[in-house]
């Protein structure tokens, strides 16, 4: 699990895949109902003071995890508490950004834009091997990229 705070009203959040094996992945409101006991636990644990209400980006891939973009909206009618609205976004392309074109030299589909190579994470037999020679791109600029790369294989 990693926890990133952007600013006071903006944290990223990543949860890895080995917290989801005991539930149902596809069912859309366990996925929901997990998300909601993991922020009480990260409010606990990294002492967040989550108070006021907050819209939640929720991106779920089982190969790869939890992403977790939570933005403070208000927090004029809360007294210390929470209320989350969750958009989980289950069907998104995730991409495995690297540098170096010899990691995913064996991979189908290999993009490149920016100076960097890019191939979807469901084309990587084992991602975890690899996360640490890279990052995951999602949302918005997994989008991006998948729009302006060049294909190279």
């Amino acid at each position: 699990m990693r926890v990133e705070m952007i600013n006071d009203e903006d944290i990223d959040i990543y949860i890895n895949p080995y917290n989801f094996n005991d539930i149902s992945c596809y069912d859309k409101d366990t996925i929901l109902n997990c998300i909601k006991e993991f922020l009480l636990k990260i409010n606990h644990r990294y002492k967040l003071n989550l108070s006021g209400f907050y819209k939640i980006k929720a991106y779920f891939n089982i190969k790869i995890g939890l992403f977790l973009n939570v933005i403070k909206i208000d927090d004029n009618e809360f007294s210390n508490e929470a209320d989350f609205r969750i958009i989980l976004f289950q069907n998104e392309k995730f991409l495995f950004e690297t540098e170096e074109y010899d990691f995913i030299k064996n991979t189908p589909n290999i993009r490149y834009y920016n100076n960097k190579f890019y191939v979807d994470i469901e084309q990587i037999d084992n991602i975890n091997k690899l996360i640490d020679m890279g990052r995951i791109i999602y949302g918005d600029d997994a989008k991006e990229i998948l729009m302006s790369a060049k294909k190279i294989k």
